[in-house]
């Protein structure tokens, strides 16, 4: 009797613990739910990320070019510009030579009268721009990457938890495929990457 007794009580003790067992489970179902939609939105929206960041690194490395480029070809027309600067104002003073010698077979001789100070400051102006310019202008590097490198959390589920009945329905082993990512910043080979 006494172990009909001990017995009878083992089994509601083991069926009050498989009770709470299944309402646990059910809780752990609930709360495994509202943390995966989290987990996968979250990322979801890293590897977003990183490809916008990807894509807008190479915009901005295409500009960077773009612009470089635009830079040496606004150097050659300065360049020219000043040439043809140089070439008016030569022309000039040849012009005014030739007046002047022909002043006196001449029977009307306009006055022409050269503005060096205006040619001065044009070349001293120009000259300035252009060291202005120079100073500013650097070739162009890449732009630093934002990458993700997978971080270890812990040890994968074991055997017996993938065993459990609940767990195989509901598929609570599947956080194992949300893989946990931490950002960096990667420079170039010689720098170290900066982590965030």
């Amino acid at each position: 009797m006494e172990m009909d007794r001990k017995l009878d009580g083992f089994c509601k003790n083991a069926k009050t613990l498989e009770n709470t067992f299944e309402e646990f489970m059910a809780k752990v179902v609930t709360v495994y739910r509202h943390h995966r939609k989290a987990l996968v939105f979250q990322h979801v929206s890293e590897l977003k990320f990183v490809q916008d960041a990807a894509e807008l690194a190479k915009n901005l490395t295409l500009l960077r070019q773009r612009s470089w480029r635009l830079q040496q070809r606004m150097d050659e027309l300065n360049e020219r510009v000043q040439q043809q600067v140089e070439e008016l104002w030569r022309a000039e003073v040849d012009v005014d030579m030739k007046l002047r010698a022909c002043r006196g077979s001449c029977r009307v001789a306009l006055p022409f009268n050269i503005d060096h100070d205006a040619y001065w400051r044009l070349r001293g102006d120009a000259a300035q721009f252009d060291h202005r310019r120079r100073k500013q202008a650097s070739p162009p590097r890449d732009i630093p990457q934002i990458k993700l490198r997978p971080v270890l959390v812990g040890p994968p589920p074991s055997k017996e938890y993938k065993q459990i009945p609940i767990v195989r329905s509901e598929l609570l082993t599947q956080f194992e495929d949300i893989g946990q990512n931490q950002l960096f910043v990667e420079k170039s080979e010689n720098d170290k990457p900066q982590e965030s």
